[in-house]
């Protein structure tokens, strides 16, 4: 059954599982896709209460609209449909975007507290904290995630597989960006946790 179309109660029982599941442990209300929540998001939707009365409202609608209901969405104009998709897809971008600049920053906050340490560790040998920092490229970071981005985008794009473009995303990582010096350094640091236990 892979190229046969999902059923509306079959998307519905999913999403049901999935929040009677997971919402107990601790997790955010979950569908399959971002886009609902980005678009809420867009048009005002800032705190808990936004979720509950929608949910109200479509239980609402559920109940006392039952199978009419559908009739009554399924008359909303397809092209009002795409442009809050595209306003969805544009505040995932900005939401994007705004991640990767925020990466720089972090990555520059990293390399001062470094350098921070390693001025105190050398009680002044002539490494300062603010020469440590021009050391760092941004344009260079930026590059590196704008890759890692736009090839797991373009992957899931092109073959319409969310999780080839993981895969891809996360093997670009490895090779192009930090990935391996983050898991020798995730490695090294079990090695010495396991090490100062015993």
């Amino acid at each position: 059954r892979t190229d046969a179309v999902v059923t509306r109660r079959e998307v519905s029982i999913s999403v049901g599982l999935m929040n009677l599941l997971l919402c107990p442990l601790g997790s955010m209300p979950n569908c399959h896709g971002a886009g609902g929540l980005a678009g809420q998001h867009r048009f005002g939707a800032r705190h808990g209460t936004s979720v509950v009365l929608l949910g109200l409202f479509k239980i609402v609608l559920a109940v006392f609209l039952g199978s009419s209901a559908l009739t009554l969405l399924d008359a909303l104009p397809v092209a009002v449909l795409g442009i809050m998709l595209v306003i969805a897809g544009l505040e995932l971008v900005g939401t994007g975007v705004s991640m990767l600049f925020e990466c720089v920053q972090k990555e520059k906050d990293e390399k001062t507290r470094i350098a921070a340490r390693i001025e105190e560790a050398s009680c002044g040998g002539g490494h300062t904290a603010d020469q440590e920092v021009v050391v760092v490229n941004s344009k260079a970071i930026l590059r590196k995630n704008v890759l890692i981005s736009m090839v797991t985008a373009g992957v899931i794009v092109a073959l319409q597989k969310t999780h080839y473009g993981a895969i891809s995303g996360w093997v670009v990582h490895m090779v192009y960006g930090d990935g391996f010096q983050q898991f020798l350094g995730w490695v090294n640091k079990k090695k010495r946790q396991k090490r100062e236990r015993v």
